[in-house]
């Protein structure tokens, strides 16, 4: 059996102030959407001496391809509805290298996540 795989996700904008309540309101958004998907979702705080509070680490957990799956379709959605918007996902492949994708509103195509898919479906069994 697959053990979960754990993906950095780190929400990005080119239009708001990353600290404005309107843009952590779409991030907050982005992660209901992913746990009401299933998606395992945990928010760790890491202090940054320059910041106000602290630098939110958010790790979304797939046990399955299925998860894997689910959680594309609510990037591409969420991606989709703003074209300034861009995702990074941060993980570790099969072989123990970190592996790290980043896709923007504007680039969303049929192989934007190709490389999620393959490395990470890889390493749940959906080959």
């Amino acid at each position: 059996m697959a053990s979960d795989i754990e993906l950095t996700l780190t929400a990005g904008t080119a239009k708001f102030d990353p600290e404005s309540q309107r843009w952590l309101d779409q991030v907050a958004t982005l992660h209901a959407d992913l746990r009401r998907e299933g998606a395992a979702i945990s928010l760790r705080g890491a202090p940054e001496e320059v910041a106000k509070g602290a630098v939110e680490a958010v790790t979304l957990v797939l046990g399955s391809s299925g998860a894997l799956t689910a959680a594309v379709a609510c990037f591409r959605a969420w991606l989709a509805r703003d074209k300034t918007r861009s995702v990074t996902l941060a993980w570790t492949d099969d072989q123990g290298a970190e592996q790290t994708l980043t896709i923007t509103g504007d680039n969303i195509d049929q192989a934007s996540f190709q490389v999620l898919a393959e490395g990470v479906g890889r390493r749940l069994g959906g080959d």
